[in-house]
C-alpha cells in the first residue's frame, strides 16, 4: 500500500504554526506510512503568508520533498481561500484563542477536517457546537493537545495503568509557569483580556494533561469525572488571571490532582510533574507539555510507616528526535483521517469538553469574566 499523504491548510502565521510546519517538514526514517504536504497558508496579508512559506517550508513538507504529491505550498490572502482550497484536506487552526471557534467552524462548514490548537474554544458550549457540526458532516475534529502523542505517554500508561508499578495512583501535581508578566506589554495576547489572555487559557490545558491522562483514564476510575473542581486565582491588572491553581478530586480512586500555572514565575528546573502512588512516584522532568524523560522511584515497607525502603531508580528517556514534537500528533491525525475516523481516541471530543468545563469552572470561581462578545455561545 502506498503511503498516505495528508494536505494541510494553515491559518495563522504565528509561532506555533511555524513550529507545526517545520515539524511536518522533517524527514523521519521511522515513519513510512504517512506523510505531510502544505497546500495553503493563509493570512490577511498575502505577503506575510508568502514569507511564512519561504521561512518554514520552501520545499514543502516531508511528503512534498519526497515527490509523493505535485501540490506546492500556496500563499493565500484570506482564511476563506484556505478553507476552500481544492487541494486542502485538513485545516490547522493556529490563530489566537478568541478566534479558534469561529475559524474552526468556518473550516468545518467548508467541508474540511480540522485540528485546532489548544484551548480549542473559550467554553464547553462552543466546543459542543463544533463537535456536533463535525459529526454531522463526517469530518475529523481534534484539539491539538500534542503532548498526549509523545511516545513516553504510552510508557506511562503501560507502567502505571497496566503494570501498576506505583500501585494505586493517589496524587498528581503539575506546574507550568512562565514569567511573561511585566516583560510583555499589557496589550499582548497572552496578557490582554481582549484576547482571553492569562495562564489558565494559555497553559491551563497542559496542567490538566497528567490528571486527565493518568487519573481520569485510570482503568480503576472507569472514566469517572472529577467529583469536585476547586480553583484559586490571583488576578493581573489587565483582568486576566496571573496565577491560578486547580484541584481535582477523583473519589473512585481516592486520588487528588493539583495543577498550578502562572505568568509571574518560571516552573521549577527539575520537577514539572509528580505522580504518586502507594508504592512510589514518577517524576516527569521536561514539563507538563513536553514528556520526554521520566524517573520511576519505587519503595517497599521499611522499619516504620513513614520511612519506606527506596529501591533503585529507573530513568526512561525518549527524545523527540528532531523538531519540537508536534510530528507525533500530526502523524496520528493523518492516520485517523486515512482510516476514516472523525476523532482520535487519544484526544477524543469528550475529554476536550471535560477540560473546558474545568477551565470554565475555575474561571467562575476566580471571577475571570471575558468581555461581552468574545464567547460566541
Amino acid at each position: 500500500m502506498p503511503p498516505f499523504v495528508i494536505h494541510w491548510g494553515i491559518t495563522g502565521c504565528g509561532w506555533i504554526s511555524g513550529e507545526f510546519v517545520k515539524d511536518v517538514s522533517i524527514q523521519r526514517d521511522d515513519v513510512t506510512d504517512v506523510y505531510h504536504a502544505i497546500a495553503a497558508v493563509g493570512s490577511r496579508d498575502v505577503s506575510k503568508a508568502q514569507t511564512f512559506i519561504e521561512s518554514h517550508c520552501p520545499a514543502g513538507a516531508n511528503g512534498q520533498q519526497k515527490g509523493l504529491t505535485d501540490v506546492r505550498p500556496e500563499a493565500c490572502g484570506s482564511y476563506d481561500d484556505v478553507y476552500n482550497h481544492p487541494s486542502v484536506d485538513i485545516i490547522y487552526i493556529g490563530t489566537p484563542n478568541t478566534a479558534h471557534f469561529s475559524d474552526a467552524k468556518a473550516a468545518l462548514e467548508a467541508g474540511k477536517h480540522c485540528l485546532v490548537e489548544k484551548p480549542a474554544c473559550l467554553n464547553a458550549k462552543e466546543w459542543d457546537c463544533l463537535s456536533e457540526l463535525a459529526k454531522s458532516k463526517n469530518l475529523f475534529l481534534m484539539e491539538g493537545m500534542w503532548s498526549r502523542f509523545f511516545p513516553i505517554a504510552d510508557v506511562l500508561v503501560q507502567k502505571l495503568h497496566h503494570e501498576r508499578v506505583l500501585g494505586d495512583l493517589k496524587f498528581v501535581q503539575s506546574d507550568l509557569s512562565m514569567p511573561f508578566y511585566n516583560l510583555l506589554p499589557d496589550t499582548h495576547r497572552t496578557i490582554a483580556i481582549e484576547y482571553a489572555g492569562g495562564p489558565l487559557y494559555d497553559l491551563g490545558p497542559y496542567i490538566l494533561l497528567a490528571p486527565l491522562w493518568l487519573l481520569f483514564r485510570d482503568p480503576k476510575n472507569e472514566r469517572t469525572r472529577p467529583s469536585q473542581v476547586t480553583g484559586h486565582m490571583l488576578k493581573a491588572r489587565t483582568g486576566v488571571d496571573l496565577s491560578t491553581s486547580v484541584t481535582l478530586s477523583f473519589d473512585r480512586l481516592g486520588a487528588v490532582a493539583v495543577g498550578t500555572t502562572s505568568f509571574a514565575y518560571s516552573t521549577s528546573k527539575e520537577t514539572k510533574v509528580t505522580i504518586v502512588g502507594d508504592k512510589g512516584e514518577v517524576i516527569v522532568h521536561d514539563g507538563p507539555n513536553n514528556w520526554t524523560k521520566i524517573t520511576i522511584r519505587r519503595h517497599e515497607p521499611g522499619e516504620s510507616w513513614y520511612q519506606p525502603r527506596w529501591l533503585p531508580e529507573e530513568t526512561i528517556e525518549m527524545p523527540v528526535g528532531g523538531g519540537f514534537g508536534l510530528i507525533f500528533e500530526a502523524n496520528a491525525v493523518a492516520r485517523s483521517i486515512r482510516d476514516g475516523e472523525i476523532e482520535n481516541e487519544r484526544m477524543p471530543h469528550v475529554e476536550t469538553r471535560l477540560a473546558l468545563e474545568i477551565i470554565n469552572e475555575v474561571q467562575k470561581q476566580g471571577g475571570y469574566k471575558l468581555p461581552a462578545g468574545l464567547e460566541k455561545m
